[in-house]
């Protein structure tokens, strides 16, 4: 059924209402001229034929915005021809539609309308209004075929419409002044036609890339759980061969001390203190190992002054690298955990990337507060942004992935921005 998709009319008469007026106006004039005459019969009804393929012309095989949805296509539409290629391009199309459903449908509704609005025209009255037919047979030729092919269509009109509108006006001046009127309305119509097939055309285009680039963007997401899951690996085996090298080897004497002494105990008591020692000693080592350990997990940047100095560092980077002078004050000397400093040395790495690369902003400002509750600032006077629309926008994952690293070390993370105001992330304890 031509109605299955109820919001496809609204959408086809908003922009082909202009051509079912002038079809509607023809078929009221045709009517008062013709009524009581022997042609009123066969006018009106080459008329209705007429509207009838005209609608379902446009219903079938003009294309819409991608807003009417896959759904609204009840035929696949062929290539544009509406890039790059010239005649030689159009002519293709042609040759391809030709060979299918599509392009037969096309080429036969063409002639067909075609023979109805000269058939109109050579009745006896010869309405000039009868040439408008060929206004939406230009807007469709050109939509069908593109510019070149199309406008060779809408000259064919022309030249068709000539004879009705001269014999109505006469073979003067006023005739040649009518004919260029109805010309130039066919032109303008494909003209029209022209403007709509290449926006569809660049829409189609950026349809493409814009699948394109979220196939890439899954490919490199994928790709990074893919290095981060090797390295974390990496690192898991590393460390498993520094704990057998160095930690579980001293565990290992521990428990050998431990037991040796046991079996003292029993033996020659005086040789007890000798093997308390040697596990005091060994359990020191193992100690300073595990602790060795620790410190090379952490990031180098903490165990070098802590997050202050590595906010500094950070800031100093920053200017070297992008230009961007940043502020680092800090209040407080309390020490926060590791995992929590890392955090949020992690958090100002991304909020200060984020302002080299897109706020527009010369400075920036860094402030650490150390007290009960911490308190981490990032803040800009750059051009800022609406946090609501760049959540929802795909690929914009620097403010969720700060918000998500905030929830894991059990902080609260808000984000205050608006077009032209600049930016503050600010990252809460508690």
């Amino acid at each position: 059924m031509l109605l299955h998709d109820s919001s496809r009319l609204p959408r086809l008469l908003l922009r082909y209402g202009g051509i079912f007026l002038v079809y509607l106006a023809t078929v009221v004039r045709a009517a008062r001229l013709y009524a009581g005459r022997p042609q009123e019969t066969l006018a009106l009804g080459l008329l209705a034929i007429y509207g009838v393929l005209l609608l379902l012309a446009i219903w079938r095989l003009t294309p819409l915005p991608s807003s009417a949805g896959p759904s609204d296509h009840l035929t696949p539409l062929p290539p544009s021809p509406y890039r790059r290629g010239g005649w030689q391009s159009s002519l293709s199309l042609v040759g391809r539609g030709l060979g299918g459903r599509s392009g037969a449908w096309r080429l036969a509704y063409l002639l067909a309308q075609s023979a109805i609005a000269i058939g109109l025209q050579a009745t006896p009255l010869r309405l000039e209004i009868l040439a408008l037919l060929f206004v939406p047979l230009s807007l469709q030729a050109a939509l069908f075929y593109g510019r070149r092919l199309g406008f060779a269509w809408i000259a064919a009109f022309i030249v068709a419409l000539t004879p009705a509108v001269m014999a109505e006006f006469g073979w003067g001046l006023v005739g040649l002044v009518m004919t260029a009127v109805y010309g130039g309305a066919c032109l303008l119509m494909g003209y029209y036609a022209d403007l709509i097939g290449r926006a569809d055309a660049a829409r189609r285009e950026n349809e493409r890339l814009i699948g394109d680039l979220q196939t890439a963007q899954r490919e490199l997401r994928d790709y990074a759980a893919q290095a981060e899951a090797f390295a974390a690996g990496q690192a898991r085996r590393r460390m498993a061969r520094e704990l057998h090298d160095s930690a579980a080897q001293t565990i290992f004497g521990m428990n050998l001390a431990s037991q040796t002494a046991a079996v003292l105990l029993q033996r020659d008591p005086s040789r007890v203190p000798e093997q308390l020692d040697r596990l005091q000693e060994l359990t020191r080592s193992a100690m300073r190992e595990i602790q060795a350990l620790a410190d090379h997990l952490r990031p180098r940047e903490l165990t070098e002054g802590g997050l202050p100095q590595a906010l500094r560092r950070l800031a100093a980077e920053r200017q070297t690298r992008d230009g961007l002078a940043v502020r680092v004050e800090v209040s407080g000397d309390r020490e926060l955990p590791a995992a929590v400093a890392e955090g949020l040395l992690r958090i100002a790495q991304e909020a200060l990337s984020n302002v080299a690369r897109h706020a527009a902003a010369g400075e920036a400002l860094v402030r650490l507060e150390l007290a009960r509750p911490a308190r981490l600032l990032v803040a800009d006077r750059g051009i800022g942004f609406d946090p609501t629309v760049a959540r929802a926008q795909p690929g914009h994952v620097g403010l969720a992935g700060m918000a998500e690293r905030s929830r894991e070390l059990g902080w609260r993370l808000t984000c205050n921005s608006a077009p032209g105001a600049g930016k503050r992330i600010v990252v809460e304890e508690g």
